[in-house]
């Protein structure tokens, strides 16, 4: 059973606000193991509403649309509905009785353009809506349904779980098949490298499906079930998550919503160790993350963003401190080192990043280094990293933690 989601309103399209409603919709529809095909966002344009309408219902049997049943000008979905089945919008008094009471019981005169919202296409099912004015209406056609309701979000929720979804259960004899998901979320080789690992679980029509999905420094391996049970579906998810753990090994960090700072932080307060960061390179980045942790672990982080601040942090002679800049390995040990014993750490995470010449307009390659150092001495990468400041900046910030992350694991391992 395939469905669509339609948002309507120009105010989606300019930015002024946020659609949550498809969000919650396309939930509640893979709970009830409805595939959600497409959304969409039109703007308050009856033309394109039209369009818009006409080619979801050619794909989908099941086309819900939030927003524009409002009593104004702009306000085009039950005309947009009515013109694509050609019929008239039919006044139904007793919608327009309920409007007026709602009127009244909030202490408010109705104006005289509410009583558009009484209006639905000929033929069609009202919905009622006792939590505001816009009632709504379903439209039926030989292969589907439209379901037209509120863009409000709380007069949409209500409507979703009190007609929209045992309507559908009904028009749709639909069997109790449900669609749970989980995700992967890995770092250290980018989606198109990870994709290559797990290829053959990602062909079309697998289930459980597999798909992936990046973002810097951090990828995620989205794992979606069908199934008549909740249980039947998270064993064969856990079935598909094994053999891609066992591909992707230490590069899966965590699941859902986990995040690599918060694991490394929960890993570092397991083992009663702390931790001190300096950075040289990327303005306080990996600091910012795990202060969002609010772990006790994380110590202190400290950003030196240029050679006067580099210089006295180390309390090198001027001298001295172009000497070891020249290695920048060495470098970074050093401030790695430094930051783990004035701030009596057990571990000190160093980052430092050399800007070569702009490769293009914005963009720059980067010379970058991490020392982590520990008790039992300094472990250290190098990478080259290419792009926008920011974008390496965020990439150099994963990449750091995910030293700290490895070193982390070794620990676990020989726990």
């Amino acid at each position: 059973m395939k469905a669509e989601i339609i948002a309507i309103g120009s105010e989606l399209l300019l930015g002024q606000l946020v659609d949550t409603n498809s969000s919650y919709i396309a939930k509640r529809l893979a709970e009830h193991g409805i595939e959600l095909i497409q959304t969409s966002t039109v703007g308050d344009d009856l033309s394109r509403i039209e369009e818009v309408l006409r080619e979801a219902i050619q794909r989908s049997s099941i086309v819900i649309t939030t927003g524009g049943l409002g009593p104004t000008e702009d306000d085009l979905t039950r005309e947009g509905v009515a013109n694509v089945f050609k019929r008239p919008l039919v006044f139904q008094p007793h919608l327009m009785e309920q409007i007026e009471a709602m009127f009244k019981r909030r202490g408010f005169r109705m104006a005289e353009n509410n009583r558009k919202q009484a209006y639905i296409p000929e033929g069609a099912i009202p919905i009622e809506n006792p939590k505001g004015t816009a009632p709504g209406f379903i439209m039926e056609y030989p292969t589907g349904s439209i379901l037209s309701i509120p863009g409000v979000p709380f007069e949409m929720e209500y409507l979703i779980e009190n007609t929209v979804i045992p309507y559908l259960r009904k028009r749709f004899d639909l069997k109790h098949e449900i669609i749970h998901y989980k995700v992967l979320r890995a770092c250290g080789l980018g989606e198109s490298a990870i994709g290559l690992q797990i290829k053959d679980l990602m062909k079309e029509g697998n289930n459980p499906s597999v798909g992936t999905l990046a973002s810097l420094g951090d990828i995620k391996i989205r794992i979606t079930a069908k199934a008549s049970h909740p249980e039947e579906a998270t064993a064969m998810i856990q079935r598909v998550e094994e053999e891609i753990r066992n591909r992707l090994g230490s590069l899966i960090y965590g699941v859902d919503d986990e995040t690599l700072q918060g694991n490394i932080t929960r890993e570092l307060e397991r083992f009663k160790l702390t931790l001190s960061v300096v950075e040289a390179f990327t303005g306080g980045n990996i600091s910012q993350k795990l202060a969002g942790t609010s772990s006790p672990s994380f110590i202190h982080g400290t950003v030196l963003p240029s050679q006067i601040s580099q210089g006295q942090f180390l309390g090198l002679s001027e001298e001295g401190f172009n000497s070891l800049k020249e290695t920048p390995v060495r470098f970074t040990d050093s401030l790695a080192k430094k930051c783990r014993i004035e701030s009596e750490v057990s571990l000190g995470l160093a980052m430092f990043g050399r800007i070569g010449e702009e490769q293009k307009k914005g963009e720059y390659r980067v010379e970058t280094y991490y020392s982590l150092s520990t008790a039992e001495g300094v472990e250290n990468q190098e990478h080259t990293l290419g792009g926008e400041l920011w974008t390496v900046r965020e990439r150099a910030s994963i990449i750091a933690l995910d030293l700290l992350r490895k070193y982390l694991l070794t620990k676990t391992h020989s726990a």
